[in-house]
């Protein structure tokens, strides 16, 4: 196991955890190192502490998503009596739910049998062990909400149709279900499908399952709402929210009765960006550029904000790279003589809309060592 006490957490990750998690220090930090969406993580960002840190954050963005929804159709978390995340491995979103609705109200649901013993154990969730086969299902209880993140992106078109009808019919009369999906939209033109086919290529980032039943599957709008309404008979309220998950995977709202008015939910994004350059100069002086892009109508990014060892330092507006683009490039100076190579640097975007994007927080050498790298 990857430890837990924050106390005795590597610095930045510290760091992060204070910024990112509404009460840090019950905030369950420990990661299985069977979790395959963390060894993801750690194989694209090589060093394990930065993999920990965009796992958790991919969880928070995940979180901020579900929490728009819940907080349209029902207000508050307040209100759910039964929340279920189904396919949720070993809890990338789930310790982020549990920090706002007890978990005596969470149920979590996984094929891999470790995956729920792992949640059941540290976060005190409510488990079920998932199956391959949609029949074999059995859960007695319906749920108000049911989140199915980036699980309906990996099915072929039988068990696709299979599970929508299974997680249909588990959602409370006043509830609802909540699941993403690669829309056809990210296939190369070579590969584009009409809206309403799906493709089921058979590969995926899991190391265990078999490809031909989870893969990797592109949809089209027409084919999902499709598939709601025959499985629900043609009874089933269905939205989508274009690149609703972490500016990536659509998600898709689907209720047994009326919804409020779409409009009103308004969904805002994440920023998103990339450090570029960070170098301190043998005057002391630190070199910071970077580039953000915000993709919300009628939204800004109001501010890059750089924080020294917990202390914010400096605020810098971004500027637009054109009138037509949404990427801002941004840099700053920060004249400091006495930074060292261990203090701990957290810098992230914020929008007019409240939402974040963090783009680092690492020691200095470390994130001097990165930026030689992109170089």
């Amino acid at each position: 196991m990857i430890s837990n006490d924050f106390n005795q957490l590597h610095p930045p990750l510290q760091a992060f955890i204070q910024d990112q998690a509404p009460f840090p220090l019950e905030f369950n930090s420990l990661i299985s190192e069977q979790d395959e969406m963390y060894l993801f993580a750690l194989e694209n960002h090589k060093i394990p502490e930065k993999a920990r840190i965009r796992y958790y954050f991919n969880g928070r963005r995940i979180f901020d998503a579900v929490r728009q929804v819940v907080s349209w159709k029902f207000n508050s978390f307040n209100r759910l009596n039964s929340f279920l995340d189904f396919a949720s491995g070993y809890g990338r979103f789930t310790r982020f739910l549990i920090q706002e609705i007890p978990p005596q109200k969470v149920w979590i649901s996984d094929i891999y049998r470790d995956a729920v013993k792992f949640q059941q154990e540290q976060f005190g969730v409510n488990g079920i062990v998932s199956t391959a086969s949609p029949a074999e299902y059995s859960v007695n209880q319906q749920f108000d909400c049911i989140l199915a993140c980036s699980f309906f992106s990996h099915l072929p078109e039988q068990t696709f149709t299979l599970w929508m009808q299974k997680l249909y019919h588990l959602i409370s009369p006043e509830g609802i279900l909540l699941f993403s999906v690669h829309d056809r939209d990210l296939l190369p033109p070579e590969s584009k499908i009409k809206s309403d086919e799906i493709l089921f290529i058979p590969q995926s980032e899991s190391y265990s399952l078999d490809v031909n039943e989870y893969g990797t599957s592109y949809v089209g709008e027409e084919f999902v709402r499709q598939t709601v309404q025959n499985v629900s008979e043609g009874q089933a309220i269905c939205e989508r929210i274009p690149q609703g998950i972490c500016r990536y995977q659509d998600l898709y709202i689907v209720a047994k009765s009326p919804l409020p008015d779409f409009n009103q939910l308004n969904f805002s994004h994440h920023p998103f960006g990339r450090l570029e350059q960070i170098n301190l100069t043998a005057e002391g002086e630190l070199h910071i550029r970077g580039w953000v892009s915000e993709i919300n109508p009628n939204s800004q990014i109001e501010a890059i904000l750089i924080s020294i060892n917990g202390e914010l330092i400096q605020q810098v507006k971004p500027l637009p790279n054109s009138s037509a683009d949404q990427t801002f490039s941004w840099s700053t100076q920060i004249n400091l003589p006495s930074l060292s190579p261990e203090d701990i640097i957290l810098i992230k975007a914020i929008n007019t809309r409240s939402l974040e994007w963090v783009f680092e927080a690492a020691t200095l050498e470390v994130l001097q060592a990165a930026s030689n790298e992109i170089r």
